[in-house]
């Protein structure tokens, strides 16, 4: 068999399943979504499904691995320029990152988010006079979603510096005094 036929076949079915998954994502959470519902939209059988994918989560995984390759062009861009393109795709993609973003909404980090998130957004409100609700918004979610990310950085990397260097570290880096308390040291 040719081997450039065999791939035209591979390329359509796996674009078959992501446009399928992606149109049921419109319509239905992730979660709910069932390898049978992708394979009858895509007209797929089961077996070929399997051929190429674990699980619905492999063909996820793959399907944004796609879009990143087809709509993130970040080689030799400044870290706004990133920022504006990561914008733009969310806004392409609004479901499919919006589900992506929300899923497991009791997990650990989710409530780590929402709780330091409204503790945050609590003090800033009752202490800033000159910011917007929405500029508040905002603030918070940067502020929690760094101390989230870097959080996980540094458990997946087995914590290669103490607390309170790491502490030291992110203070540093960003301007948190507006996060301090009144009368009490970091």
């Amino acid at each position: 068999m040719d081997k450039k036929k065999e791939d035209l076949r591979v390329k359509r079915t796996h674009k078959l399943l992501q446009q399928s998954l992606l149109e049921l994502i419109e319509k239905q959470s992730f979660e709910t979504i069932t390898v049978k519902q992708i394979c009858d939209l895509a007209m797929v059988h089961r077996t070929t499904f399997y051929t190429h994918f674990d699980d619905k989560f492999q063909l996820l995984s793959h399907t944004l691995q796609q879009i990143a390759e087809q709509e993130f062009k970040l080689a030799q861009h400044t870290p706004t320029e990133i920022f504006q393109e990561l914008l733009a795709v969310t806004t392409k993609h609004k479901n499919l990152f919006s589900q992506l973003l929300s899923e497991e909404k009791d997990s650990l980090r989710n409530i780590i988010r929402r709780d330091m998130g409204n503790g945050i957004k609590e003090y800033v409100t009752a202490h800033s006079t000159h910011m917007s609700a929405i500029d508040i918004e905002i603030t918070v979610e940067a502020y929690v979603g760094a101390v989230l990310g870097v959080l996980h950085w540094w458990i997946d990397n087995k914590m290669p510096i103490d607390q309170s260097e790491l502490h030291a570290k992110l203070k540093l880096l960003m301007n948190w005094d507006f996060l301090k308390l009144q009368n009490v040291k970091d």
